[in-house]
């Protein structure tokens, strides 16, 4: 039965109608009158049939009866609609292609696969072009001509493609990889300081790198460095970030990211950052530090040069270089510059937004305002104070600060190593010739006992060293094979870093301009007028890198250190025979020559705290503690 439209209604109403009481709504029924049914359907298809669609009138053909009473609960719950069938779309729609037809249509269809990143309109064009050029080549040679496939076919072609290909193909490796690699359960860390990744990115602000009037010590090539050169320009950031916590455990800004940038943004991790959270004013301290356990960086040149792995190595740090523009292999560390991007850097002056469509019509060079102690002040009081009491959403919404604080009375941290080992990891390595009176390093003279051995029965003068532009209390040198302590002769340099006491000996040069010789006492004055001066400044500005390379410390001791020498403070002594017999005989530590002898000691455990200039006597002296037999001893060196 396939009526249609609604002249059919009333026949078949009135047929329902006629058959009642004749036809039982049951299988044995329904068969027993199939033909008289048939045959009152083909009346009524004949009837309201239209002139010239049917030619002939056929009598239905026999149905089920079960589909017979299917259709008319269908019609007497819906009407007439429910009697429409999907005839019309059954059988195969698409159209079949020969081999060569497909075959030369794919062949077009891959142009899509191409960086040009052609449209599917132009790909259509390309197709048909295609068959043109192949048909005129079939007419000459007298073949039948390929039929053309529809645009649908082709669109329907360029669809079937596969996703992963045409993301690589048209996009680039990048673009699939983010979109196609699968994701897994993430990184599993339970400790602090368990992972710890690393990066640095140029930040969306422009600062002035203006002399702000506190470090008036500074050549002008230091303020370059420090960024007061009075020019306008954008830092380097390289930040370190705890996984499990996600504190900041080190920051340093940089003019350009190198391998010392990202040593000492290591060492930050490393220490307690209060000096530089107490400058800037912070009201939270700075002491999230501890030993790394995996450090994860991408592979930049300041991550793989053998500098930055050598003291990874030695620290017994593991390094993981995630491969080439793969940012989502350190996902944490590139969700905290972005956090920085939007949170921070919008509401300083300067911002560069990100990009050219955000920023629009704003100049950022015009705004800037800020000068870098001022933006070292800014970025330190966000970490401390804001970022660090900020409820964490990838830590269920507690704060970074309050999850290192749980953790680490739960698990604990690997104890950072001590100053004397950070001395040795982090300092700056490079020969120096060892004389009679030791070893100088920017105007400080180094000595020990095992430094005077050496010079004995040595036959090699030339000495590697390493020496920690942080504190400059004590160096250590290769004697030997092995590296061995060795401190200030002078024991006011004990906490004092290269830049205090280069702006030190700038100062004792304006004072002194004549005198190459310059008593103790007045270096140490020289030292504290520097703090007093500008150590509040320096320790404001102390995240920014310094350049502190074998060349500049050449350059220095060149241009300030030549023929400058610290004496000893003059004291009141007996005349005796020992001090008549200078160069007849060795020193020695008999009792009538040590009230007159200057006893000179190792210090292996340096605290970067000053310490009073005490001297032992040989007997009193402690024992030290890390087992080395000359540590400690006392060096009897005559007062020339």
């Amino acid at each position: 039965m396939n009526p249609s439209g609604e002249r059919g209604t009333p026949d078949i109403r009135g047929f329902v109608q006629q058959s009642r009481g004749k036809v039982k709504t049951t299988d044995v029924s329904i068969e027993a009158e199939m033909r008289n049914i048939c045959a009152r359907a083909g009346e009524i298809l004949e009837k309201h049939s239209s002139p010239g669609i049917l030619q002939k009138i056929e009598m239905p053909k026999k149905v089920g009866a079960r589909s017979l009473r299917r259709w008319l609960k269908g019609y007497r719950d819906h009407g007439i609609a429910a009697l429409y069938d999907g005839v019309a779309q059954r059988g195969n729609r698409n159209r079949q292609l020969t081999d060569n037809e497909r075959k030369l249509m794919y062949r077009s269809v891959l142009g899509y696969l191409s960086d040009l990143k052609k449209t599917p309109a132009n790909i259509v064009t390309d197709v048909r072009a295609a068959f043109v050029a192949e048909n005129k080549k079939l007419m000459e040679a007298g073949e039948p001509e390929l039929a053309c496939p529809s645009r649908p076919t082709i669109l329907a072609a360029i669809a079937s493609l596969d996703p992963a290909r045409v993301k690589l193909m048209r996009e680039g490796r990048d673009a699939a990889r983010r979109a196609f690699s699968p994701v897994g359960q993430g990184i599993d860390v339970e400790r602090p300081m368990q992972r710890v990744e690393m990066d640095e990115q140029k930040i969306d602000l422009i600062s002035l790198m203006a002399d702000s009037g506190l470090l008036s010590l500074l050549t002008e090539e230091e303020k370059a460095t420090y960024g007061l050169d009075d020019t306008k320009a954008r830092w380097w950031m390289t930040v370190a970030l705890c996984v499990r916590t996600r504190c900041i455990v080190g920051m340093n800004l940089s003019r350009e990211p190198t391998a010392q940038s990202a040593l000492r943004t290591v060492d930050m991790t490393m220490r307690d950052k209060g000096v530089w959270s107490d400058a800037a004013g912070a009201l939270d301290p700075w002491a999230e530090s501890g030993m790394i356990g995996t450090l994860v960086t991408d592979c930049g040149k300041n991550y793989v040069s053998h500098e930055f792995r050598a003291r990874m190595h030695d620290l017994g740090i593991n390094v993981l270089h995630t491969p080439a523009a793969a940012p989502w292999l350190k996902p944490y560390i590139e969700r905290v510059f972005r956090t920085f991007s939007t949170r921070l850097m919008p509401r300083l002056s300067g911002c560069t937004f990100g990009d050219i469509l955000r920023r629009g019509s704003s100049d950022p060079e015009e705004k800037a305002a800020l000068a870098a102690d001022q933006l070292c002040a800014v970025l330190v009081r966000w970490i401390v104070d804001i970022y660090h009491n900020t409820p964490h959403e990838g830590l269920n919404g507690q704060t970074p600060r309050n999850c290192w604080q749980s953790l680490t009375q739960k698990y604990g941290v690997t104890p950072p190593p001590s100053l004397p080992h950070r001395r040795l990891i982090f300092g700056q390595e490079f020969s120096r010739v060892l004389h009679k009176d030791g070893i100088t390093v920017m105007g400080v003279r180094y000595h020990s006992r095992k430094l005077a051995q050496h010079l004995m029965h040595g036959s090699d003068m030339k000495m590697e060293v390493r020496w920690y532009p942080e504190d400059i209390g004590a160096i250590w040198v290769e004697i030997g094979g092995a590296w061995s302590p060795v401190g200030a002769v002078h024991k006011g340099f004990d906490g004092v870093s290269a830049q205090q006491w280069l702006v030190a000996r700038r100062q004792l040069r304006i004072q002194n301009e004549r005198d190459a010789q310059v008593k103790a006492h007045v270096v140490q004055q020289a030292l504290d007028f520097v703090e007093e001066q500008n150590g509040y400044a320096m320790r404001r500005i102390g995240v920014v890198q310094q350049d502190w390379s074998s060349e500049r410390i050449e350059r220095e001791e060149q241009n300030w250190f030549t023929g400058f020498r610290i004496a000893e403070d003059e004291v009141e002594r007996p005349v005796d025979a020992v001090s008549q017999r200078w160069g007849e005989r060795l020193s020695s530590a008999s009792t009538s020559e040590r009230g007159v002898e200057e006893k000179v000691r190792d210090q292996p455990n340096i605290s970067s705290a000053p310490t009073e200039p005490t001297q032992f006597p040989a007997e009193q002296h402690p024992a030290a503690s890390d087992g080395d037999e000359d540590d400690g001893e006392l060096m009897p060196l005559w007062d020339k």
